[in-house]
């Protein structure tokens, strides 16, 4: 019984020292910092000169962490400051994905000293921002790109329609509509006469072996054959 309380202590006292280790380790991480070391200041100062063309000279070998972490800081900005958004919609994808690529590049950055800490924020949330604004613009533009095909098609099958009728014509009725009569009536007329007056429109519309029909703003009112 003795052997068996020490047991669950042990036990307990052995999860306990996990526990612990774990937040520690955690603590650790989130606290993660390092010595600024002279070749640092200089990254930094570079940083705060906007001087971004030297930075990534200097540390495009990305021979240590330093070097890794300023040159993906570098060539985030030298790609925000590049991006024109004043293309075409054609351009719009390859906006958005600069400002991907932006945000991946800040986000492989491991410590950021405090010196420049909300200045390379700043760009974190501006660059986020865009990113979003321009997808919300692909969707905008999928979603016109796809009614103007559909209103294509649809014109498409339209004319098909009146060219059938015209070579095909179908019976025609009183109070069909223009349209009406063009896809599913007579088809197109070989001529048309308007007359405009202060009481509306008035169309003589004209088709071979002398037939005739009339229409009152867009509604047929006399059939002639």
């Amino acid at each position: 019984m003795k052997q068996l309380v020490f047991s669950t202590v042990l036990v307990l006292s052995l999860g306990l020292a996990a526990c612990g280790e774990e937040k520690q380790d955690s603590e650790i991480v989130g606290a993660y910092s390092r010595e600024i070391t002279s070749e640092e200041k200089e990254y930094i100062q570079l940083v705060m000169n906007d001087d971004f063309d030297t930075l990534i000279t200097k540390t495009e070998e990305k021979a240590n962490e330093v070097q890794q972490d300023y040159n993906n800081l570098a060539l985030a900005y030298e790609k925000f400051n590049g991006i024109d958004e004043d293309l075409p919609s054609v351009f719009t994808t390859a906006t958005q994905l600069k400002y991907v690529y932006v945000v991946e590049r800040l986000e492989e950055i491991k410590y950021i000293p405090d010196e420049i800490k909300e200045k390379v924020n700043e760009l974190k949330i501006v660059a986020k921002d865009k990113e979003e604004e321009w997808s919300e613009k692909i969707e905008e533009n999928k979603a016109i790109s796809k009614a103007e095909y559909e209103k294509s098609v649809a014109e498409s099958n339209l004319k098909s329609k009146i060219n059938e009728r015209t070579m095909y014509p179908k019976a025609v009725y009183i109070g069909m509509t223009k349209e009406e009569v063009l896809a599913e009536g007579w088809g197109r007329p070989i001529d048309i006469n308007k007359t405009t007056t202060t009481y509306g429109v008035s169309e003589q519309w004209i088709y071979y072996d002398y037939k005739y029909l009339y229409f009152e703003d867009g509604i047929l009112t006399t059939i002639q054959e």
